[in-house]
């Protein structure tokens, strides 16, 4: 199957999906390619900082500063704490809940902005332009998803790979 639009960004990252969205919202006919997938093999939206970075090691700081102050310094304000533990389990869910809902809302704004997402590495195969020929892609570029190839032309290319 082969594609075309106006903007073609490589990565979904903070970057990239930002990208992706203000090209969208300019009118440009746009498509994100990224190839993550998430702890059940399914794609994902969002990169390094939403998936495995940022956002899930910012979760469980704040779940392990939450142990830290019930175990040292809630006393000061009067309050004691007994049997205190951790549920590391319970942790990785609420973790794991938040990086849901992070790269699942990238996902929604992609809809929302008419953003086309395609899951998959993206390979540059180089110009596909006819000279004095404006209105042919410029861009041409193969995605592989396991198995699954497609074709994407794009005017302009957005590499925001990290």
């Amino acid at each position: 199957m082969s594609q075309s639009f106006d903007v073609a960004v490589i990565g979904a990252g903070p970057g990239g999906y930002v990208a992706a969205i203000r090209c969208a919202q300019l009118g440009l006919n746009t498509v994100c390619i990224d190839e993550w997938k998430n702890s059940e093999g399914k794609p994902s939206l969002g990169g390094t900082c939403l998936n495995v970075g940022c956002i899930p090691s910012k979760a469980l700081l704040e779940s392990s500063e939450n142990y830290e102050r019930a175990a040292r310094k809630f006393a000061v304000h009067g309050i004691t704490v007994e049997g205190l533990s951790i549920n590391v389990p319970v942790m990785i869910s609420r973790k794991d809940k938040i990086v849901s809902g992070f790269t699942g809302g990238v996902a929604m704004l992609f809809r929302k902005n008419k953003v086309t997402s395609i899951h998959g590495r993206a390979t540059l195969l180089g110009s596909g332009k006819k000279e004095n020929d404006k209105d042919s892609p410029l861009w041409r570029m193969e995605v592989k998803d396991g198995d699954k190839v497609d074709t994407v032309q794009a005017r302009n290319i957005i590499i925001a790979t990290g």
